[in-house]
């Protein structure tokens, strides 16, 4: 397997052109590496990569999804003072084995 080939662009520069170096990884196969304040800070991959990368983590994207829109559905509630969806989120939250809710 040979290693994809990649760039190196600051945050200001991906910001200014996104739309071009998105699509270089989508029909290269390419990796974009982001840096801010010349440390590397993030990457653009292709999608079958990130897929690999659940499957090596065990846990899907949807999966992590569902998780965050529950804290932040959490979040929405205890800023709007609703204490007992809060709770009962929290409580969703933490009695879900897998981090990723209940299967659907």
């Amino acid at each position: 397997m040979s290693m994809s080939e990649y760039r190196i662009v600051s945050l200001t520069e991906f910001r200014r052109d996104a739309t071009r170096q998105t699509e270089w990884v989508r029909h290269q196969g390419g990796r974009v590496w982001i840096s801010k304040h010349g440390k590397l800070v993030c990457a653009v991959v292709p999608m079958f990569q990130c897929q690999q990368l659940e499957d090596f983590e065990g846990r899907s994207l949807a999966e992590e999804r569902r998780r965050l829109e529950r804290l932040y559905q959490r979040w929405k509630a205890v800023k709007n003072g609703d204490e007992d969806s809060a709770e009962m989120l929290l409580w969703q939250i933490q009695n879900d084995d897998s981090g990723g809710g209940p299967a659907d």
